[in-house]
């Protein structure tokens, strides 16, 4: 008896296992969703490198900024040469030939000069605030913070209309700098995600060469004065 129950059990046909429809679909499914997961993770790790021109900037910004500071200085003017004097007569050649290859030097010098309109209003604006602002910086009232803008410093013994005055030109040259440091970055063809580096470069400068009485903020936040 056991033996026919044991024959008839290999003939009757099996119940499908309630779960392989699902196995079936897993084992469809999961290489596809792994492919998708790794493709996911090796573009997320990509980093995308972006060209900077910081030397570029770099020229850029120490052309405008001795434009621009040296526009504050006035000075003194040239005395005439006695013509009877053999080392005026020497400076004399010297001015010649310096006058014959200036030209030469100033077409290379242009070459690499970025401007257009909109940045020489901009150096215009940046002139004309900081002659106005020249005795408040002098007198520690306005500094140049670590970002390259303006700050006010103190207003002790400067009168309402005074403080008034001051913190407009603050505002006001605060936005001609960061107009400016847009309009270089796109008239040097550089990404917009790059304006803070064109930023960096013109603020290292800015305070670098700004003259001794003038405050200015380092990069740990201190200031020198």
């Amino acid at each position: 008896m056991l033996e026919v129950a044991e024959s008839q059990a290999r003939f009757m046909p099996r119940k499908e296992d309630a779960t392989m429809p699902f196995r079936k679909s897993l084992l469809t499914t999961l290489p596809v969703a792994m492919a998708t997961i790794m493709a996911l993770s090796v573009i997320a790790c990509v980093t995308v490198n972006i060209y900077f021109p910081a030397a570029e900037v770099q020229r850029v910004a120490d052309d405008y900024t001795d434009d621009v500071y040296g526009s504050l200085n006035t000075a003194p003017p040239a005395e005439t040469p006695d013509p009877s004097d053999d080392s005026s007569c020497l400076e004399i050649f010297l001015a010649r030939v310096g006058s014959w290859i200036g030209p030469a030097q100033a077409h290379a010098q242009d070459a690499t000069t970025v401007t257009n309109s909109a940045i020489r209003g901009l150096k215009d604006q940046n002139i004309a605030n900081l002659q106005q602002l020249t005795p408040y910086l002098d007198g520690g009232y306005v500094g140049i913070n670590n970002s390259g803008l303006l700050e006010e410093r103190t207003t002790d013994g400067l009168d309402m209309q005074q403080v008034s005055a001051v913190r407009q030109l603050i505002a006001a040259d605060n936005q001609v700098r960061q107009q400016l440091f847009v309009e270089v970055a796109g008239a040097m063809g550089i990404d917009p995600s790059q304006v803070s580096q064109v930023q960096d470069i013109f603020s290292q400068t800015w305070r670098q060469k700004a003259p001794s009485t003038w405050p200015v903020q380092d990069d740990g936040g201190s200031w020198n004065r």
